[in-house]
């Protein structure tokens, strides 16, 4: 699976001032167990507006909704 595109503008606000995605906090990850995700084996990386979710998952299932999950969060323009 490539690059998945978001609206940046659109979605759940999860970190605050400026809607700018941080580690800070684990902001993404909490959203993730929230929602009843495994993200086993994911190392989610966060650089500007790109969020990065690594290959190996549970499932392909369940990496698609992580990804579907942070990509619908209010900052987040692509994963």
């Amino acid at each position: 699976m490539g690059l998945c595109s978001f609206a940046k503008g659109s979605g759940k606000k999860l970190f605050g001032v400026g809607d700018e995605p941080t580690l800070g906090g684990g902001a993404l990850q909490d959203e993730i167990k929230e929602l009843g995700l495994d993200a086993t084996g994911m190392e989610i990386t966060i650089d500007g507006d790109t969020v990065k979710v690594p290959c190996e998952a549970v499932s392909q299932e369940m990496k698609e909704k992580v990804i579907l999950a942070v990509g619908n969060v209010s900052g987040v323009a692509s994963v």
